[in-house]
């Protein structure tokens, strides 16, 4: 009988938020609460620990988990490069992963992640699953659960310089997973006036 599968959270908080004027997407309140701090709430029961990739305000993050790791890779070349981070900075067979800018999602997230992940994985030689969500017509990429063997995938494509998510997504055959259900709670809030009008 193999081992269980280790796997950690992720949250991705690392960007610029140029749509939010500068300001720490994460950090802004979505009822009376960081954003980051929801998403950390509907991972965290599922998962061994979660962990934050952001690049400031650390002190600020460090008051939802001080599971905290910066870019690896300089220059905020994007999201992939902050699931890289991520990666080695665990020892993680898989990493459930969102956005910190969606604060209304909930547990069927990972349930249903885990769910599959458990029942389409039969061993530790066959498991490099690359599964993301289907929202309704909306494919959302940065909610998946991923393997630690697309590590190195990841590095060469950002190393080739190359950044578009989708693309790498197909190159790597994920699989999209139907939350049509569920839609509204994959919803991105992207500028201040959305966050405070919610």
């Amino acid at each position: 009988m193999s081992d269980p599968l280790i796997i950690d959270g992720g949250i991705l908080a690392g960007g610029l938020a140029r749509r939010m004027h500068g300001k720490d997407k994460g950090l802004q309140l979505f009822k009376n609460k960081p954003m980051a701090a929801w998403v950390y709430e509907a991972l965290s029961p599922y998962v061994r620990k979660v962990i934050i990739n952001c690049n400031r305000n650390q002190t600020d993050y460090a008051k939802i988990t001080t599971n905290l790791v910066s870019d690896t890779i300089l220059d905020f070349p994007g999201p992939l490069a902050g699931i890289v981070s991520l990666m080695e900075s665990s020892d993680a067979d898989y990493f459930l992963i969102s956005p910190c800018d969606t604060p209304l999602l909930n547990h069927e997230f990972a349930k249903r992640m885990l769910n599959f992940l458990n029942s389409n994985s039969c061993d530790k030689t066959n498991r490099e699953l690359l599964i993301a969500v289907q929202a309704g017509e909306k494919q959302q990429p940065l909610h998946l659960c991923i393997s630690k063997t697309f590590k190195a995938s990841l590095k060469c494509y950002l190393d080739n310089n190359e950044h578009r998510v989708m693309k790498w997504m197909a190159e790597n055959h994920a699989i999209w997973l139907d939350f049509s259900d569920q839609a509204e709670s994959f919803r991105n809030f992207n500028t201040l006036e959305e966050v405070c009008t919610y």
